[in-house]
């Protein structure tokens, strides 16, 4: 399997409403942060909590597309890419197209999430072409 094959299949995992909540803790460096659309980051235990307190109710998640994906170095990758994702926040339905940037870093030969940033959910996939 390829650094890329590895990156993402990495991204198809986290892209599975199942295993979202505690994808960080399991793939991401120490430092993780993820930036939420409001400009609040939250670690990776952060987010498990929020994604297992009952709030958040995940019913879909999906890669749409990959628009861009570059090794900065051999050990470091960016991947911007187009989530799918159908949820409900305290009852609140919400069905999104955000777009995400994301930085990994190989760490002890093991490729791991660093930082991911999501946009607001309403993406317009036309302006990738």
């Amino acid at each position: 399997m390829t650094d890329r094959d590895t990156i993402e299949s990495m991204l198809y995992e986290f892209a599975t409403p199942q295993k979202m909540g505690s994808f960080f803790v399991n793939n991401a460096t120490s430092g993780f942060l993820l930036i939420r659309p409001s400009g609040n980051p939250i670690s990776a235990k952060g987010f498990e909590e929020m994604m297992s307190s009952g709030d958040v109710v995940q019913e879909k998640a999906e890669i749409t597309k990959i628009h861009k994906f570059e090794f900065l170095s051999a050990d470091v990758a960016m991947c911007v890419f187009t989530l799918g994702t159908k949820f409900s926040y305290k009852g609140t339905p919400n069905d999104d197209l955000p777009t995400v940037t994301s930085i990994f870093k190989k760490i002890n030969g093991i490729w791991r999430i660093h930082l991911m940033q999501r946009s607001t959910g309403d993406s317009d996939l036309s302006l990738w072409d």
